[in-house]
């Protein structure tokens, strides 16, 4: 992967920073970061606009999963309580409270009985999400985007994969869906 100081006068980011504090100047303003010429750095912008809806959707998700958890446990709104106590557990976490919640209290509320359906679909849209947020994405020689993917769980399986942008759109709509169903 190329880094920013490929065609950028050689410089890095950090380096640009540093030049400024060392001659004394001020940090830079919003205006002249936002000038900085990131188009197509580090990959194509169509990726990147992708990774960002998909993160942005996820953690959409993970709030409106919170806010779920809270309300099946019967806190009331505004209460701080479910924050603290959701905030700092793992996905898997959340969707086993999800899981127990609904089945405890799916006998007085019939709409809660498909429970397992949607946490399937969470389940699903986690994989997707978690694909394009922990491997890193990066041109090949021939200039097409590429991911190493691996895993170490009992023995090591590596394989790169060549990306496309409506791979990254499929995890979008995944996610979207279970939102959705959520």
């Amino acid at each position: 992967m190329r880094g920013f100081a490929a065609g950028h006068d050689g410089r890095t980011l950090s380096a640009l920073w540093e030049g400024r504090i060392e001659l004394g100047l001020k940090p830079m303003k919003d205006s002249e970061i936002e000038g900085l010429p990131f188009t197509g750095w580090p990959i194509s912008d169509s990726y990147l606009v992708e990774i960002g809806r998909v993160t942005v959707l996820w953690s959409s998700l993970e709030a409106f999963l919170n806010l779920c958890l809270g309300k099946l446990a019967g806190f009331a709104d505004g209460d701080p309580k479910p924050f603290v106590l959701v905030s700092h557990t793992s996905f898997p976490q959340r969707l086993d409270m999800l899981g127990a919640l609904c089945e405890h209290l799916s006998p007085n509320y019939p709409g809660l009985a498909d429970h397992k359906t949607v946490i399937g679909k969470l389940r699903t849209a986690q994989r997707a999400r978690n694909k394009y947020a922990h491997h890193g994405l990066g041109p090949d020689e021939e200039g097409q985007i590429v991911m190493a993917v691996g895993s170490a769980r009992g023995s090591i399986k590596t394989t790169v994969e060549t990306v496309t942008s409506a791979d990254i759109r499929r995890a979008v709509m995944a996610v979207d869906e279970a939102v959705a169903a959520l």
